[in-house]
């Protein structure tokens, strides 16, 4: 099954191809959006669907990078970007992790007020 998601990634966007920085490009620009929402407006309402749908995107981006990488394993970067690439296929996990916490961290909200509403009956 993976090596479908490989061949499909890889011809959608081969490896020495505008397609692929321009993707990169993407990758890099979503995880930024999420640092500076994340970091500079995080309480404001709409944040949290900004920093879903940049965190989203990122993670989408890097995994079709990385499956692209996967099948042209000769492959060697150049340039600045190639540094982000390479770091970035191992986003995905973090992403799934922090993603995780945060998931975590709402079902506690979600209990903290169902409790203090049953003590103030």
């Amino acid at each position: 099954m993976l090596t479908s998601f490989q061949a499909w990634a890889h011809a959608l966007i081969p490896v020495h191809s505008v397609a692929f920085d321009a993707l990169a490009w993407l990758s890099l620009g979503c995880y930024l959006l999420f640092a500076v929402v994340a970091l500079h407006y995080a309480l404001r309402p709409w944040a949290e669907k900004a920093m879903l749908a940049a965190i989203g995107g990122g993670t989408a981006a890097s995994l079709v990078l990385h499956l692209s990488l996967r099948s042209s394993p000769d492959y060697v970067g150049e340039g600045p970007l190639w540094k982000f690439v390479s770091v970035s296929q191992y986003l995905p996990w973090v992403v799934v992790s922090v993603g995780g916490l945060y998931v975590l961290y709402r079902i506690g909200l979600q209990l903290r007020k169902m409790c203090r509403g049953r003590q103030d009956r």
